[in-house]
């Protein structure tokens, strides 16, 4: 059951990815040569979210089926409360877990790190990425026209024009070579050599000439993560050393999903009682409302975190010690509707 419930999501995840990496390639802020690689960095970078969800619901699904199949009433009558399942849950979460915690922390930064080394090195090598040579092509914006001439080792240009519209101001930039890179964040800049920029007013005479042996362009900023790429790439021991907010945040949301994977696993025991005349929708829909609050709330918690809204040494343990209680009561609102029984 749990092995099918983590091909399931997985797949889901890779059909999501790819348009992305597909969309990106065509735009050529990917090479397209690199896209099924990038699939395989960015799947290991998923496994740990993966893998709680699939532990979450491989406890649910199977306690679910225990109280629709009527087994849960032979368990109760020899005696067993709700609480004995506590044990044979953490021996099967417990390895999982550990599992997730490799991920989160060793891994994934990894493969992060590998992902970006590999998008880099593919962009450098691809000869054609957003402009083909001999067109005129303008950016989404609406804002920038780009002109190569050709294309040479490298994929370095050569007699490269860009137009810039900036509210009032118009800037023509002439270069004899010229190129693409992406950087550390995840931004891609367009760089320059041995140019002349004009900058100016169109319908005025006053103009602004700018030469210059190399320059560079902000072509795309990547700035959809509460922290950057380059932190997620970075390894845990590192993290732990920086006292950078934004550090610490990265680590405190890799150590969240274990601890969150194994609380969840817990919680799934109590959420999976439903009453057989009534169905069983409800507690479906709670139970995936509650882990999708709960994962949201470390992502928000990262955020403050990486803000200074909440002290680092806080961290995320108020949200984690929420979550044990709200589990624990559960167990204990369980256990006392059996006994009223």
């Amino acid at each position: 059951m749990a092995l099918a419930v983590f091909i399931v999501v997985l797949l889901l995840v890779m059909t999501t990815q790819i348009v992305r990496f597909l969309g990106q390639a065509a735009v050529g802020s990917l090479a397209s040569g690199a896209v099924w690689a990038m699939m395989g960095f960015t799947s290991i970078r998923y496994l740990p979210t993966l893998l709680s969800l699939m532990l979450f619901a491989a406890v649910l699904s199977v306690m679910m089926r225990l109280w629709r199949d009527n087994e849960m009433v032979i368990w109760f009558a020899s005696g067993r409360s709700v609480r004995s399942f506590i044990g044979p849950v953490l021996e099967f979460s417990v390895p999982i877990v550990l599992l997730i915690a490799l991920l989160s922390l060793f891994v994934s930064p990894w493969a992060m790190k590998k992902g970006d080394e590999f998008r880099r090195d593919s962009l450098a090598r691809q000869e054609v990425t957003q402009v083909a040579p001999g067109v005129f092509r303008e950016a989404a914006g609406s804002d920038r026209v780009y002109f190569v001439e050709n294309f040479g080792a490298g994929a370095t240009g050569s007699n490269v024009f860009v137009q810039v519209r900036r509210e009032n101001k118009t800037s023509i930039i002439l270069a004899q070579r010229g190129g693409l890179t992406l950087g550390a964040d995840g931004e891609r800049w367009l760089w320059l050599g041995d140019g002349r920029a004009y900058s100016g007013e169109p319908g005025t005479e006053e103009y602004e000439i700018l030469n210059f042996k190399k320059a560079t362009l902000l072509i795309e900023q990547d700035s959809r993560s509460a922290t950057s790429s380059s932190t997620r790439a970075t390894q845990s021991h590192e993290l732990w050393a920086s006292s950078s907010l934004e550090h610490q945040a990265e680590l405190a949301w890799r150590a969240a999903l274990p601890i969150s994977a194994l609380i969840l696993s817990l919680a799934a025991v109590p959420l999976a009682f439903f009453n057989p005349r009534g169905g069983r929708a409800f507690n479906l829909l709670f139970a995936a409302f509650l882990y999708f609050f709960y994962y949201n709330c470390i992502n928000l918690m990262q955020v403050w975190i990486a803000t200074g809204k909440i002290p680092v040494w806080l961290n995320m343990w108020p949200l984690h010690g929420l979550a044990l209680a709200i589990t624990i009561w559960m167990f204990r609102w369980r256990s006392r509707l059996r006994s009223a029984k």
